[in-house]
């Protein structure tokens, strides 16, 4: 339509310039006499109406583009977004359970157990509260802990669809796994933090409202790197260096254990004495010295060396046992 209107403008103009230069030449298309006013008046009329008819509908169709622009601007955006998730989305590594405690109590929800009585806290549902010890590759990266957690909680809850709260410790190494988590903690429950669950949830097992949190160690990767380095210090290797450090834990608790038996620091037995204290403190360090002196001389290392190997193992969260 807007291309009729087009030609109809361009006639129109013609016409009017032919009007104004020989009005005559337009006698047969006016009905009234071609006159110069006439033409003007008559032509003039029709090309700015044509003008505006051709403006009016070429408009709708710029519009129409524009929007398609910024739809197609807005899929490309989304389609981006769709990448950019598949590519941080990365895979998750194996994994294996070491130890898991069932730590489940009543769901008191938001109310405190003081709010209720006897007979209401034996009618409460259970809250199945399980904590998971999980040693994961000592290769993961840390795009993908999450990825990894998520498979775990939802392999756990697959098995067991009336477990309400989930907390879990990732370790690298199974020997770490008594101890603070070296990879990531995570817990799963209602806005992702324990002791949310309320009767409801307990019962109707509804999970609308559950979130995952998530606490990855610091510089994990370049963490677990160092730890992967198998280099010899001191001219021991690594397993060597644990042996030495839980010998000398061994030292202090045995010198500890004997100060103790020597001189009674225990306010609740008999043999109790106030200057025992003091006297506890000098024996424990003059056996400590003897007893760590005796593994420095076994493995011929100097007090420096044992420090060294003691920062390291406290660093890397060496087993103590």
């Amino acid at each position: 339509m807007n291309n009729l209107f087009l030609i109809l403008f361009l006639a129109s103009l013609v016409g009017l310039i032919v009007g104004l230069i020989k009005p005559s030449s337009l006698s047969r298309f006016l009905k009234e006499k071609a006159t110069r006013k006439n033409s003007a008046l008559i032509l003039g009329s029709a090309t700015l109406i044509f003008f505006v008819l051709f403006g009016a509908t070429t408009e709708p169709s710029s519009t129409n583009n524009s929007q398609n622009v910024v739809q197609n601007k807005q899929q490309e955006g989304q389609q981006n977004q769709v990448d950019e998730t598949k590519t941080t989305q990365a895979a998750p590594v194996d994994y294996e359970i070491v130890e898991s405690e069932d730590i489940s109590i009543k769901a008191l929800g938001n109310k405190s157990l003081s709010e209720y009585t006897a007979q209401e806290i034996s009618n409460l549902p259970t809250n199945k509260k399980m904590a998971y010890r999980i040693v994961v590759s000592p290769k993961i990266k840390e795009e993908q802990v999450r990825s990894t957690i998520q498979k775990i909680i939802s392999d756990i809850t697959a098995k067991d669809d009336d477990i309400d709260e989930i907390s879990l410790l990732l370790y690298s190494d199974k020997e770490l796994a008594s101890g603070a988590y070296d990879v990531a903690m995570a817990t799963w429950a209602p806005s992702g933090k324990l002791g949310n669950v309320t009767p409801e949830i307990a019962q109707s097992n509804n999970r609308t409202t559950y979130e995952t949190t998530i606490q990855i160690k610091e510089n994990l990767e370049e963490y677990l790197q160092k730890r992967g380095e198998s280099e010899d210090k001191f001219g021991f290797s690594e397993e060597e260096r644990r042996e030495i450090f839980k010998e000398i834990i061994f030292a202090e608790r045995r010198a500890t254990k004997e100060a103790d038996k020597i001189y009674v620091v225990d306010i609740s037995d008999p043999n109790y004495k106030q200057e025992n204290i003091m006297k506890n403190i000098d024996k424990n360090r003059e056996l400590m010295d003897k007893y760590k002196a005796e593994v420095r001389n076994k493995y011929g290392i100097t007090e420096d060396t044992e420090w060294e190997i003691v920062s390291e193992a406290l660093e890397e969260i060496w087993p103590m046992e």
